[in-house]
């Protein structure tokens, strides 16, 4: 297992890198949170090989790798969207909610105790965000916004809805 995870992580690092240099922030968010979405739905069809592999660890492997890959654009993302006078408090507020996630991630365990249900969450968590992710300005070879005004004109000039009062 520690063999497979750690071949996943690397299959993310390229992948994030490429997608980075590639499609950009926003699309590359938004297909790998869509990507990691569809493997966890197709890791709920009951499909069993031997007594160790199955349909639903493959498929979440995978997810696995896209849900690696969305969490470093998400990060770099979160700190290219704010401007330079909050930017350090958009990156500790979006720790700190990775971090309470993180320690109750292990009890979804107990919550759902059919593999299905624990699949479906992780499914709809990742379609939802990805869907939310559309409403985001792209940043990709766009300089970083020094105020709320800039970040207010980028979202202007992309045809976004201002957040910004």
């Amino acid at each position: 297992n520690y063999l497979f995870a750690g071949l996943g992580e690397t299959i993310a690092a390229f992948v994030f890198l490429t997608m980075l240099t590639f499609i950009g922030r926003r699309q590359g968010l938004v297909l790998s949170l869509g990507l990691s979405c569809i493997f966890f739905l197709l890791g709920m069809i009951p499909w069993q090989w031997t007594t160790v592999w199955s349909f639903e660890r493959l498929m979440t492997m995978f997810a696995i790798v896209w849900v690696t890959v969305s969490f470093g654009l998400a990060y770099l993302y979160s700190a290219e969207l704010a401007p330079t006078t909050h930017r350090g408090l958009v990156l500790s507020s979006c720790s700190i909610v990775a971090r309470f996630a993180a320690f109750i991630g292990p009890f979804v365990r107990e919550i759902f105790p059919n593999s299905s249900m624990k699949l479906g969450v992780n499914a709809f968590l990742a379609g939802s965000a990805a869907l939310l992710a559309l409403l985001l300005p792209e940043t990709r070879m766009l300089p970083i916004p020094e105020s709320a005004e800039d970040v207010s004109s980028r979202r202007k000039e992309q045809g976004l809805v201002n957040i910004c009062g």
